[in-house]
């Protein structure tokens, strides 16, 4: 092939690499980018050179193998799936396994106290079966129920719960601990914007609920 080919093929993959959002994709045109400078390098003698695009290929070539070894390793339980498609189906099931893997299932019974109000707070949690009370100075204010989190506001300020909440049937939830759920979207950053999105969106359903009942009530 013309070496000012093979420099423009390079280019033009690197350039496609940048382009895409998905990692498998930009990890690949990378790697061929990669490949490519190599193949234009000893072509004009520039062995250094050479030595550089191999290590920036090689690199993503590891990727790609670690990415394909993560995938055929994410395998989801059915309670996992549904609650995939019900929050989380803006993540790759790549992605999903890690949260999962970073979190804890529990299951609990009816009186337990997953936050205090003006207490700090060290874990989050999204309530996958069952449901709890939401009381702020003794009264109870909203009820949380399935798919719903409990915690998320202080993971996002750091600021003591706002509420004290108790599970009021046998409830099922998924637990992450803040200090692994911040450690994970930090090197995830995909992870922390899919969360921010469920939060948004789980915060707007609550407000809803309770508009809708303090209509009721008047």
């Amino acid at each position: 092939m013309d070496s000012e080919l093979l420099v423009h093929l390079s280019y033009v993959l690197l350039i496609a690499a940048s382009l895409v959002r998905a990692i498998m994709p930009l990890r690949i045109f990378a790697a061929c980018s990669g490949i490519a400078a190599v193949v234009y390098d000893f072509d004009i003698h520039q062995p250094s050179m050479a030595a550089w695009e191999a290590g920036f290929a090689l690199i993503n070539i590891v990727q790609i193998g670690i990415l394909i070894y993560e995938k055929r390793h994410a395998r989801l339980t059915a309670e996992e799936e549904a609650l995939h498609q019900r929050m989380f189906n803006s993540l790759s099931v790549v992605d999903f396994h890690r949260l999962i893997r970073t979190g804890t299932w529990v299951s609990t019974t009816e009186g337990q106290t997953l936050t205090v109000q003006g207490e700090s707070v060290s874990r989050i949690v999204i309530i996958t079966d069952g449901a709890t009370s939401v009381e702020v100075d003794g009264h109870i204010v909203a009820y949380c129920r399935t798919g719903d989190f409990v915690g998320e506001m202080a993971f996002v300020s750091g600021n003591p719960a706002t509420a004290t909440v108790k599970t009021i049937t046998d409830t099922r939830y998924l637990m992450w601990r803040f200090v692994d759920l911040k450690r994970l979207v930090t090197k995830h950053p995909g992870i922390s914007t899919a969360l921010q999105s469920v939060f948004n969106r789980n915060l707007i359903e609550k407000l809803s609920r309770e508009a809708v009942s303090s209509d009721v009530s008047n």
